[in-house]
């Protein structure tokens, strides 16, 4: 009997020292991380669609926190700072940084508040505009994500309105992917957002909650691997449907617009060339009324055809530090807006 007790003991010390010491293998490590983005962006032409105006600021965010089994756990927190240039102190804005993220070869998981670079790709032009991504650096919510040598798929939750006597509750769930086929020759993927606006707890009888999807499945090549010699560094043309339903509760009927997508992306050396082309239905049917509190992307999408095009200079790219300047013209019919940006990135 005391033998059989002796071994007990012995077993459960022996599990104790085990779990001890696993926990002392596993001891956090210290993680800490800075990015800086400084942006000069000049609007000139009409105001029909977007603001003739000036944004000029830097965006300073850090963050500290610790990292588990060789990073694939992180917490952090830390704080992004955007700041106008030019007014001193006023104008400034600083948002909280708080979230956790797991990362294991090529999946990813993350929730709170975190940064859009923790997305596999970047979301389209109809998505973010040029002004919320200066203006809000963070998803506010969480997000799966999955890459491999074939591809990438991507979902998010962005709760970018929590619901106050003065605010409208607001969300997006977007869903989107691509696929790599031939060696990489040719792609398919596409896009889903639920994109929804409800109300705030003022008891507004003339408010009501907007229901809005959107679509955008595409086909695409890429050219650089297509073509053998060709003399560009990357070539690649999607087309698709790019497609939205949008009801407003007060009013009970769907609208559906629905258009052609094409997007080209190419670079050559320290040059770089995107033209995005949209035409059909106005993809924005309800803008005028709801603005940027709905429709987060380009409001050259509420016309019934936008192009867009950007040519950039990469005057510097390191592994920390990318500094590039881009003239972008914006087109809808009777409807023109000139684009003249300078961006700077820093990241350690």
């Amino acid at each position: 009997m005391m033998s059989m007790k002796i071994r007990h003991l012995f077993t459960v010390a022996v599990i104790a020292l085990s779990t001890l010491s696993g926990l002392y293998a596993q001891r956090p490590d210290l993680y800490w991380s800075v990015d800086l983005d400084a942006v000069f962006d000049n609007r000139e032409g009409d105001t029909q669609h977007a603001s003739a105006k000036t944004f000029f600021q830097t965006q300073l965010a850090p963050e500290i926190g610790l990292s588990l089994l060789d990073g694939r756990h992180r917490i952090a927190a830390g704080a992004v700072w955007t700041q106008p240039i030019g007014c001193e102190w006023e104008g400034h804005r600083i948002s909280p940084t708080v979230y956790y993220r797991y990362q294991d070869k090529g999946l990813r998981f993350a929730m709170g508040m975190f940064g859009r670079d923790q997305l596999y790709a970047e979301m389209p032009n109809y998505i973010w505009n040029d002004s919320v991504k200066y203006a809000q650096r963070n998803i506010r919510g969480a997000m799966i994500a999955y890459r491999n040598d074939r591809g990438y798929i991507q979902a998010f939750l962005d709760w970018r309105g929590m619901q106050t006597e003065t605010q409208r509750e607001a969300f997006n769930i977007i869903a989107s992917g691509e696929r790599y086929h031939a060696n990489g020759k040719f792609l398919w993927g596409g896009l889903a957002m639920l994109n929804h606006l409800a109300l705030d707890k003022s008891g507004n009888p003339n408010q009501y909650v907007i229901d809005n999807l959107l679509y955008n499945p595409y086909v695409g090549v890429n050219f650089e691997k297509s073509i053998p010699g060709l003399p560009l560094d990357s070539c690649a043309l999607r087309i698709g449907a790019l497609g939205d339903f949008t009801r407003d509760r007060g009013e009970g009927d769907w609208k559906s617009p629905v258009g052609i997508w094409i997007d080209l992306d190419a670079s050559w050396r320290f040059i770089e060339l995107k033209n995005t082309f949209y035409t059909g239905g106005k993809l924005y049917p309800i803008y005028t009324r709801y603005n940027y509190i709905l429709d987060q992307g380009e409001p050259y999408y509420a016309a019934s055809l936008y192009n867009r095009t950007s040519v950039g200079i990469v005057f510097l790219k390191r592994k920390f530090m990318t500094l590039k300047a881009s003239l972008d013209f914006n087109l809808a019919p009777s409807h023109f807006n000139f684009y003249q940006r300078v961006l700077l990135s820093f990241s350690i």
